[in-house]
Order: structure tokens, then C-alpha cells, then sequence
């Protein structure tokens, strides 16, 4: 008889000593005879004693077995390496009462910040945001002013108060007491002795730059500029021009928002006009029209003084504030009226007139203007070159003495001046603003008719005298 145990050497099987495989070999020779069935059941014990699944089982245990080995003999060192436990400290329990006084300390410390902190941060914190909302419209309207069409008359409203709102300012003007009112002051036993006055003006540059007109500060004792934000702050007077009536004053304020210049010489009559100022101390007030004329003089102005005239609005506060064009840009600084108040005629300075003024004011505080040294008179109409009647040029009535500019350039007395500068010459008023807008010592070129002939003549200018 075979049993199932004889099997060949060549087989290890690794479970050989277990009761699994005796039992079940046991089982096996029970029920069959070993003789018939020997070679199926040698198959059978082959493909049993050895199954993958039990090997990996054994693999397990012990793999986990030495994972449990190594954690006790890590635990083991670790004890060791301790040494024996320090017995557990006391802690010492704090003072209620300390721990209270404590507490009460620091509440107060607390509110005694929060009372002087929290006022200045929700000031602050109020303040920001309305320059913020300033920023932003002033921002709006720039680029707003860009794509509108003056079909959306309302619209332009809006953006150009926007745009040019933050530019302006209100200034006071605190000046003596005449003769007549100080002693009224005195019988009355009043402390009064400055009176206010106040106007426009507006910003033109970051660094604190200001323009207005001269007859809104002359004779200023203090002068007070109140910003679009609310801030108030002194301003000093950089110089002043009397024969264009433009000022420029500085300011120590930061964030300024400044106007952008415009082209006065390329405004035209007809093109629609905003005046933004303060008249009767209401800031930023703003009044639309349309530019009606141009090369306007009016009553008490001088030969410098070039005014364009407009159907704006335009009221006692006014003076000084800006005159701007459809894009918000400046074009004039409104300075004059007829009467006392509005009457449907108002005057400004052109922009360019302010901005060549304002340039040298600001770099050394007074306008030199150039002096040819001659005097001179309209042309008459049969004196007349050319077809253009608007275009007449000037004559040289008289020439000062031989050390004059004209006399030293050879000027002589009837001598028809035609151009400055290759620049027609229109009539008196225009050639005295053409030298004068000239820097002094500079060198110009005259085209002049003397004996049916046209000529050339350079000509050095000098200073006028007495500014």
C-alpha cells in the first residue's frame, strides 16, 4: 500500500509537520483506494501541500512579528536612555486679587487708547474715502470727457464739473482797514481790522502751483486757499503781473489734482465754454455758454491784455476761476464783467497769454518783457498793404534816443511794420503783445515797407523799462 506521505524527495514542502495537511491527508486515503488512485492523489497532495496563499501567510506573520520585536526593544532603550522619572512639580496658584488688578489695568489702558486712537482712525478712515470718491471722479470725468458728444448736452455737464471740480479753489483775502472804516472800527470799539475778500482760483501744477488774477489779492495782508476736500491752507505769493492781471501763488498741500492746459489760439467763437468758480463764496459753482468773441478790449485794461469774451455766467468770486472747453481743458481765466454784476458779457484771460505768464513768474518771480522803443500808431486805409483790411499792421510814429533797439537797428519814424518773426502783424495792440511776449535781449526779425520796398531788419530787444 502507498501512502499519501511517500512522495518523491524532490518535493519540499514547507508543511509537512502541520495538523492541516495530516488531517487532510487522512481524509483523502479514507475514502479511496491507494492502489487505483495513487497517481491522481500524488497530484492532489502536490497541488495542496504547497499553495501560494499559505506561503504568503507564513511570510506575514512573520514580518509582523518582527515589527512587534522592534518596537519592544525600541521602547526598552528608549526607557533606558530616560532614566528613572522626575517626580511631577507644583505650580504655584496666581493671586486673585493681583489677577484683577491686572485686568482692570489693562481695560483701562485699553479705553484710554481707544479714546484717542478711534476718533483719529474713523477721521482718517472718513477722510480717505472722500478722496477716494474725488479720485474717482476726477479720474470719470477725464476719461469720460474723451468719447462724450456735445449732442449729450447734459452728459458734458456732468463730466466737466468731474473733471475740472477738483482743480479749483476758493481763496480769502484778508486786507487792511481803510482810512474811512479803521476809524469807524475805533468809534465803534470794534477788534476788527482786516476785511475779507475772496475769489477763484485754480491748480496747475502737483507741486503746489496756483493761478488767479492779481486784482483778487493785490494789497493781501494773509491769503487763505480752501481745496475742493475742505482742506485749508496759507498760501504765499510766487509774483504777479499788473499789465496781464495774472498772479501765481504757492501752497504746501500733497495729492493735488491739476488742470490741463488748453489752446486758446485754436478755441473758436461759437465753441461751448464752462466757468467753474466761487461767486458770493459758493464754491464750485458752474455756468455753461459760448465763446461770443475774440481780441476783446475793455474799458481800463491795457494794450498787453488780450481778452476773450463769452455769455458765461459770471458773478463777484469768480475772478480768477477757470474758463474750460468741452474737454474740460483751460482756455481762459475768467477776469472781468460789465457793471457790477453779470449782465450777459464777460471777459477772460486766453490761456496761452496765462501760461507764457505763469512760466516766467514761476522761474523768477517777475514778467521782463521786451522793449523795441518806439511809438506807434493804426494805418490808415490808404497805407494799407495787401487785400486785408484785417491785417493792417503798425507804423512807427516816433523813435526814442539813439540808444534805444530801434534806433540802434535802424529803425526810422514812419517805417510800416508788417511782421515780427515772419508772424503777420494785425494792428498796434497785436505788435506791442508780440514784443512783449518776447524775452528781453533776445533778437527778432522785422519785415517792415519803407519807400515802396519791402525789407529785413534784426532788432535786439531790451527790457521795458520800469517792470
Amino acid at each position: 500500500m502507498k501512502f499519501s506521505n511517500d512522495r518523491p524527495d524532490s518535493v519540499d514542502d514547507p508543511l509537512d509537520d502541520s495538523n492541516y495537511v495530516n488531517e487532510f491527508r487522512e481524509l483523502r486515503f479514507d475514502s479511496a483506494d491507494a492502489d487505483e488512485h495513487g497517481e491522481s492523489e500524488q497530484r492532489l497532495v502536490h497541488a495542496i501541500v504547497a499553495p501560494p496563499v499559505v506561503e504568503s501567510f507564513v511570510g506575514q506573520e512573520d514580518t509582523r512579528s518582527a515589527d512587534a520585536n522592534r518596537a519592544i526593544e525600541a521602547e526598552v532603550s528608549s526607557e533606558e536612555s530616560d532614566g528613572p522619572a522626575e517626580p511631577p512639580q507644583r505650580t504655584r496658584q496666581p493671586d486673585p486679587i493681583v489677577q484683577s488688578l491686572m485686568l482692570l489695568a489693562t481695560m483701562a489702558v485699553m479705553l484710554a487708547a481707544a479714546r484717542f486712537a478711534v476718533p483719529q482712525i474713523v477721521e482718517e478712515i472718513r477722510y480717505a474715502w472722500h478722496r477716494g470718491e474725488l479720485r474717482a471722479e476726477y479720474d470719470t470725468g477725464n476719461e469720460g470727457l474723451k468719447n462724450v458728444s456735445l449732442d449729450s448736452l447734459s452728459q458734458a455737464y456732468q463730466m466737466v464739473t468731474a473733471a475740472v471740480g477738483p482743480s479749483v479753489v476758493h481763496i480769502e483775502v484778508a486786507r487792511k482797514l481803510d482810512t474811512h472804516h479803521s476809524a469807524v472800527a475805533r468809534f465803534t470799539r470794534s477788534d476788527a481790522s482786516m476785511v475779507a475778500d475772496q475769489g477763484s482760483g485754480v491748480i496747475i501744477d502737483e507741486a503746489g502751483y496756483l493761478v488767479t488774477n492779481r486784482h483778487v489779492i493785490a494789497d493781501g495782508e494773509g491769503i487763505t486757499v480752501t481745496l475742493s476736500d475742505g482742506r485749508r491752507t496759507p498760501a504765499t505769493v510766487v509774483g504777479t503781473d499788473a499789465l496781464t492781471d495774472v498772479a501765481v501763488l504757492k501752497i504746501q498741500a500733497d495729492r493735488l489734482m491739476p488742470i490741463a492746459w488748453g489752446d486758446s489760439d485754436r478755441c473758436r467763437v461759437g465753441s461751448p465754454v464752462w466757468a467753474v468758480g466761487s461767486p458770493f463764496g459758493l464754491d464750485r459753482t458752474v455756468t455753461f455758454g459760448i465763446l461770443s468773441g475774440k481780441h476783446r478790449m475793455v474799458r481800463a485794461s491795457t494794450q498787453y491784455q488780450d481778452f476773450m469774451q463769452s455769455d458765461v455766467a459770471v458773478n463777484p468770486g469768480n475772478s480768477g476761476g477757470p474758463l474750460v472747453d468741452a474737454r474740460g481743458r483751460l482756455v481762459g481765466i475768467n477776469t472781468a464783467i460789465v457793471g457790477e454784476t453779470y449782465q450777459g458779457v464777460s471777459f477772460s484771460i486766453p490761456s496761452n497769454v496765462v501760461h507764457q505768464v505763469y512760466e516766467r513768474l514761476k522761474a523768477t518771480g517777475k514778467v521782463e518783457r521786451g522793449w523795441l522803443g518806439v511809438g506807434l500808431t493804426d494805418v490808415a486805409d490808404n497805407q494799407l498793404i495787401g487785400d486785408d483790411a484785417r491785417v493792417r499792421g503798425a507804423v512807427i510814429s516816433t523813435v526814442t534816443d539813439g540808444e534805444s533797439p530801434a534806433s540802434v537797428a535802424g529803425l526810422k519814424a514812419g517805417d510800416l511794420i508788417l511782421r515780427v518773426n515772419r508772424q503777420a502783424v494785425a494792428d498796434v495792440g497785436h505788435l506791442m503783445r508780440m514784443i512783449g511776449d518776447s524775452v528781453a535781449n533776445t533778437v527778432v526779425e522785422l519785415e517792415i515797407y519803407r519807400d515802396d520796398q519791402k525789407m529785413t531788419l534784426p532788432v535786439r530787444l531790451g527790457t521795458r523799462p520800469g517792470f
